[in-house]
């Protein structure tokens, strides 16, 4: 059975946002739409007007403040949320996790199928508070 994801992308490094669309592209063929977003403000606008199986984000955003943007977007809007990152700390790591990140990936050291099974599974297991 084949669906088609929609993601939102939350990443402001144009070379980081297009290497994760070719992710996508390799992973899901033309089965998924992404829309890219590169400032906080602009997915909590558009999170206003539409909805997506899952938020991929950046934790390093112009108008970020890191862990703070994911806690905010994480409960109202009741979509599964991955962080992608160059932040590799298992402190941050962890937090993310127990407050409901459905995983915390690394760029550069994530694989197509890391991340394809990362996607499916969040969205399969993903269950709002």
């Amino acid at each position: 059975m084949e669906i088609e994801i929609s993601i939102l992308l939350i990443e402001d490094i144009l070379e980081d946002s297009r290497f994760a669309e070719i992710q996508f592209k390799n992973i899901f063929g033309n089965k998924h739409t992404v829309q890219v977003v590169d400032y906080f403000s602009k997915a909590i606008q558009l999170l206003q007007k539409k909805s997506f199986d899952i938020i991929i984000l950046d934790l390093s955003l112009p108008d970020g403040k890191g862990l703070a943007n994911f806690k905010h977007i994480l409960k109202p809007y009741n979509i599964p949320v991955i962080i992608y990152t160059g932040l590799d700390n298992e402190l941050v790591k962890n937090e993310a996790l127990q407050y409901g990140a459905m995983d915390y990936l690394i760029k550069g050291k994530t694989t197509n199928n890391t991340l394809k099974v990362s996607i499916l599974n969040s969205i399969m297991q993903f269950s709002p508070t």
